[in-house]
């Protein structure tokens, strides 16, 4: 008897819970538990009066309401307050408000708050309802090519019907036989309704005819889930007359002259009497413009050459060339284009003055550095770095400075404080790092040594004195002069 009422008084209390009124809120439900925007959902929650542990009480809850407004993203389809009235000892009521998620809503977790009072208690009883709204992004992918060669680029347009996707990239599934072109992801940032991106495709181990391009979309969603899809784009591949396959091996540097070096390997039937002639308007040949490599043998591969001049900007340039060859005792001939990588010229030159001068020992001065663009194209993100040395104390707050872009040709000065810590008169190195990206994207560091002549304090004023006595000595002269002519003159 003693072990059954024991029981009785735990089950009452787990299911009063700490309370110190009758009035006990049960769990909710959110029906559906997961919705969209536009849909339609209840939410169900009892009140109960329960007797707390300890007290006879036999008062039934009076007046009994329930307060709520809609959150940012719900619409209720019900007035406030849910009237519920009088509930009895031991009894209970159910609650239930419709709502819907407004097309607008974004995708998470919306709280829903809804307040319970009753008659004589001015303490109100609070329920925080989580609704979840899901809320993806609806992709799709179409291009404005429905055929392409082996290397050619497309304009790729993605619609999004769905939640608005933030940070998204996009590559190509390296198990598939295509490939992205100079590059193995693609930055998309933010797809809201459309988005039309150049994409580079290469297809040369696509077999030809219609195939399906696997694009792989990595993107965070409105609740902030990290989301990959992947979407096929279906794409017919027409192969060159010859199957052949170039590679660069050489780098080739903009508004210079290069040597630029390929390989043409045969992956078709054999050919006789190969040439290559470069005809690209930008990639210009300085000598010939033709190259000669004989049979190519199936599966063969042969280098060749070209001395260039690339006046392009940096990047994956399309050179134009035409190849010819004999094929089964007919003469053939084809105009392909070949990605060549172009990387940048950029460089800078450091010049370096001081005020006061000269630089003395012990002495502080002002160092003023020069950054000159000396490339052919523009520079930007430019950071410049002076550290301490044996010899030289940097007083600035920070030792790197920003200056920003610079056009080709144009430069930007930055100034330093600094302490001369040589102890005797002498020449003394300090080293300037320069840091920017260059119109390819690539981060360079231009690191400069500087020599700087650092004079005694002795030496310094002997200087100064000396000037100071020639310039009295060149003003009495012209004094004199000045005198003696108009003197003359009277």
């Amino acid at each position: 008897m003693t072990k059954l009422l024991l029981c009785g008084l735990l089950l009452a209390i787990l299911f009063v819970g700490i309370a110190s009124s009758a009035l006990y809120i049960d769990s909710y439900s959110v029906v559906p538990e997961v919705l969209v925007p536009g849909q339609e959902g209840a939410i169900t929650f009892a009140i109960k009066n329960v007797i707390p542990p300890g007290s006879t009480s036999t008062a039934q809850l009076e007046d009994v309401q329930v307060f709520f407004a809609a959150p940012k993203g719900l619409t209720y389809k019900s007035q406030s307050p849910f009237i519920v009235g009088s509930i009895p000892v031991g009894g209970s009521a159910l609650v239930s408000i419709p709502f819907k998620v407004n097309p607008d809503a974004k995708g998470g977790a919306i709280t829903a708050p809804f307040f319970v009072s009753m008659k004589e208690e001015k303490e109100l009883k609070t329920l925080n309802v989580v609704i979840r709204v899901s809320n993806p992004a609806i992709l799709s992918l179409s291009s404005d090519k429905q055929t392409i060669a082996s290397t050619e680029t497309i304009n790729l347009t993605i619609l999004n019907d769905g939640g608005v996707a933030t940070r998204a990239t996009l590559k190509i599934d390296q198990s598939s036989k295509f490939s992205l072109l100079g590059k193995t992801t693609i930055y998309l940032g933010e797809i809201k309704d459309k988005l039309v991106v150049e994409v580079p495709i290469d297809a040369r181990k696509a077999d030809e005819g219609v195939s399906s391009i696997p694009f792989i979309i990595t993107y965070i969603d409105e609740a902030g889930n990290t989301l990959t899809e992947t979407k096929m784009l279906p794409i017919a591949i027409k192969k060159e007359k010859a199957d052949v396959v170039f590679t660069q091996l050489s780098s080739v540097i903009a508004a210079k002259s290069n040597k630029l070096v390929l390989s043409v390997k045969n992956t078709g039937r054999p050919l006789e009497d190969f040439k290559v002639f470069l005809e690209d308007q930008n990639i210009k040949s300085k000598e010939s413009n033709q190259v000669r490599l004989g049979s190519l043998a199936a599966g063969q591969e042969k280098e060749f050459s070209f001395e260039v001049f690339a006046d392009v900007q940096p990047g994956v340039h399309q050179a134009a060339m035409r190849l010819r060859w004999v094929e089964d005792d007919v003469e053939k001939e084809q105009t392909i284009s070949i990605p060549i990588v172009v990387q940048s010229d950029a460089k800078t030159a450091i010049f370096v003055d001081a005020k006061p001068a000269p630089l003395t020992v012990g002495g502080e001065h002002t160092l003023s550095i020069l950054v000159s663009n000396i490339g052919s194209y523009k520079i930007n993100n430019v950071e410049v770095l002076l550290n301490a040395s044996e010899a030289f104390d940097v007083l600035n707050a920070q030792a790197s400075q920003y200056i920003g872009g610079l056009e080709a040709d144009d430069f930007s000065t930055v100034q330093y404080k600094v302490r001369v810590r040589a102890k005797q008169a002498g020449t003394y190195p300090i080293l300037v790092n320069v840091k920017y990206k260059d119109q390819s994207g690539q981060w360079i560091n231009d690191n400069s040594r500087i020599d700087l002549l650092v004079r005694g304090v002795e030496e310094s004023k002997g200087q100064n004195n000396l000037l100071f006595v020639g310039a009295g000595a060149i003003v009495l002269i012209g004094a004199a002069l000045y005198w003696f002519k108009f003197r003359k003159k009277k």
